[in-house]
């Protein structure tokens, strides 16, 4: 097996995995406070995006562990939901509206198109999680593993990109890498 597959698959299960440590945040300390519901309904769209992305480019790391991510993404927003009381018309449409918009830049403008447009979730995501780290006088819902996991499956995904020349992987951990870096941008 070549070691650049092993890489990707690496990146994958990380990827995966990353998510469990926030659910048994909110499992372990019963209450969502600190967590953005922007950021997991951003992800959950993105999960389902890259998902796509994956089918359309034929990597199953990317199919695998961002359809994982989506299904992770969806069982924090509805643990969140639940903890908030909110009603579903506010948990879930944005995310199935990124997922949407996300397809449709990928059919019709490729994946340059697509690495360009993806970033723009994780961002806003990003930054409302920042907002809400600000605001939050409580962060006991937080899972700091995920935060700092975050950035470093960004950096991995980055390196396998370079080496199997994925372009929508790179522009979009390239970006997020350089906002994550120097937040004052």
């Amino acid at each position: 097996v070549e070691l650049v597959v092993i890489w990707g698959w690496a990146c994958a299960v990380v990827g995966s995995l990353l998510s469990v440590p926030q659910i048994a945040r909110l499992l372990a300390s019963r209450t969502s406070a600190g967590v953005s519901l922007l950021l997991w309904q951003l992800l959950f769209g993105g999960g389902i995006g890259w998902t796509f992305h994956g089918i359309v480019v034929g990597h199953l790391n990317i199919i695998v562990p961002n359809a994982l991510s989506a299904a992770l993404c969806a069982l924090v927003l509805g643990m969140v939901a639940r903890d908030r009381r909110l009603p579903a018309v506010r948990v879930w449409p944005l995310g199935l509206a990124v997922a949407a918009g996300l397809i449709g830049v990928e059919l019709l403008g490729g994946a340059a198109a697509f690495g360009i447009v993806v970033v723009a979730p994780f961002l806003v995501g990003m930054a409302g999680q920042t907002r809400d780290l600000l605001r939050s006088p409580d962060l006991s819902g937080l899972s700091p593993f995920y935060v700092v996991g975050t950035l470093v499956l960004q950096l991995m995904w980055w390196s396998w990109a370079l080496w199997v020349n994925e372009l929508s992987i790179l522009i979009c951990s390239s970006v997020i890498r350089l906002v994550a870096a120097h937040p004052q941008l």
